[in-house]
């Protein structure tokens, strides 16, 4: 056995009944990492599993894509049929899995479901993961790779073209979920992306309605909005922005107005709340009344990266919507963190605390 789990197994041994928490706040880890032991240690047949059982319905599942995400920026300004000097990196990604690192990082008890291929980059997205969410739902799909995803950013930071590489996600299917409904019944909430198939996103719309369990749908991109089903009556929120939307309509929207009839449509398909998005203009949001938000503007030159921006807003609008929040403080939330996100190099900005958030939306 690791030190780690030496540790854990002897508080285990001596009171079969404690809980994660206590566990993570003796030894010093997070209750994700401390999760992630723990099933080491059954699997190593250390624990039988019999006593220390969790039955608490208080964790968030998320369920969609966990990528290696490659970004490449252009030094200068990008020139077509041509070679371009850029600079390059490689970082943990994924909607559902950034979504997930987001809310770990504010005290939330996560787990991520997704498919991976057994390989460097499933172990790279594990070990940077595990210490913000429990990653032992994710399955293997031998003879397939893990998912990636590559940004091309132009030089100011915005993203100019992405190139996805989603095609083991298909094995998101309804049968795979079946098999994980231990841990999906247990959920306060579940947050799916869109990179899931149609099946089975239709599969978790019913299973959260039959089960009375929070669902939160997060769109991904305009092709994949195919994706959604008609009847969203089982989706208490759905985060979407206004190409996504005028892609799912075929409609063309160019005021306000039009925007707030659109929000309406989501309405009348069954969505409890809308949350829609156009990038550095007015944010959306509809419970069922309009309600608009400004977006605060950054200079150019403090923008550094633009991909994590969506993510980390939908992480801290759902943050403080489960803790019933009101509209103007989720709304609050989500641009602060998604503000502060974009000044970092990273998808994910690893200065985010509960805390920090708080006293950064003071500022905001």
């Amino acid at each position: 056995m690791k030190e780690n789990e030496k540790i854990i197994f002897r508080l285990i041994e001596q009171n079969p009944y404690i809980s994660q928490q206590e566990i993570a706040d003796i030894v010093g880890l997070s209750r994700p990492a401390v999760a992630n032991i723990i099933s080491s240690l059954v699997k190593k047949k250390y624990l039988l599993g019999k006593a220390y059982i969790v039955n608490e319905r208080n964790g968030i599942v998320c369920i969609g894509a966990a990528n290696v995400d490659k970004k490449i920026k252009t030094t200068e300004k990008l020139i077509s049929y041509t070679s371009n000097p850029v600079t390059s990196m490689a970082s943990v990604g994924g909607v559902a899995r950034n979504v997930a690192e987001n809310l770990g990082r504010l005290g939330n008890e996560v787990s991520l479901l997704s498919v991976s291929g057994n390989d460097a980059e499933w172990a790279r997205i594990r070990e940077m993961s595990s210490p913000f969410m429990n990653t032992n739902s994710v399955v293997t799909i031998e003879g397939q790779s893990t998912g990636t995803y590559t940004a091309l950013l132009d030089a100011d930071g915005e993203m100019y073209l992405g190139l996805a590489d989603m095609s083991i996600y298909d094995y998101l299917t309804p049968e795979l979920l079946m098999k994980q409904t231990a841990i999906l019944q247990h959920a306060s909430c579940i947050i799916m992306d869109l990179n899931c198939p149609k099946e089975s996103i239709e599969f978790i719309c019913s299973f959260s309605a039959k089960n009375n369990i929070k669902l939160v749908l997060i769109t991904v991109s305009e092709p994949k909005m195919e994706r959604l089903p008609q009847n969203l009556q089982a989706v208490d929120c759905l985060i979407v922005n206004k190409g996504e939307t005028q892609a799912f309509f075929n409609e063309q929207y160019n005021t306000k107005q039009d925007l707030e009839k659109a929000g309406e449509k989501w309405l009348s398909l069954g969505v409890k709340r809308v949350v829609l998005t156009q990038g550095s203009n007015d944010l959306l949001v509809m419970s069922p009344n309009p309600k608009w938000y400004p977006i605060k503007a950054l200079n150019a030159e403090n923008i550094i990266d633009v991909t994590g921006a969506g993510d980390s807003f939908t992480a801290a609008y759902i943050d403080a919507w489960l803790l019933d929040e009101d509209d103007d403080t989720c709304a609050l939330a989500g641009r602060t963190n998604s503000y502060h996100t974009i000044q970092s190099i990273q998808t994910v900005r690893p200065q985010l605390t509960k805390n920090r958030l708080l006293k950064e939306m003071k500022e905001y």
